[in-house]
């Protein structure tokens, strides 16, 4: 086996170019552009918080396996978001009851 496993230490104030995350999101810059128009990520000019790669990548490898378009990529990492949220939610009140 000739597996390279490839991967970056970041920080939690860890700042990426934009030619960083399209390489290591695999998107393009129109792609990259089109994530930001849809609001799944915000806009920046200099630098995108770390954070975003890990919301990149997922975004790419939704439009990949479900072969779909930007605009439901957008709407499922939505549903995903509120779905984290809530359950995150339901951990914090299942710990104050006890």
């Amino acid at each position: 086996m000739n597996d390279i496993l490839e991967g970056l230490l970041l920080d939690d104030c860890a700042v990426v170019t934009r030619a960083e995350l399209c390489g290591s999101g695999r998107v393009t810059p129109e792609e990259l552009d089109a994530l930001t128009a849809l609001g799944v990520l915000p806009a920046f000019a200099d630098g995108y918080p770390a954070a975003c790669l890990a919301l990149v990548r997922r975004a790419a490898r939704l439009k990949r396996g479900l072969d779909t378009d930007w605009e439901l990529v957008a709407v499922i990492m939505d549903l995903l978001h509120e779905i984290d949220a809530l359950r995150s939610e339901v951990r914090r009140l299942k710990a104050h009851q006890r």
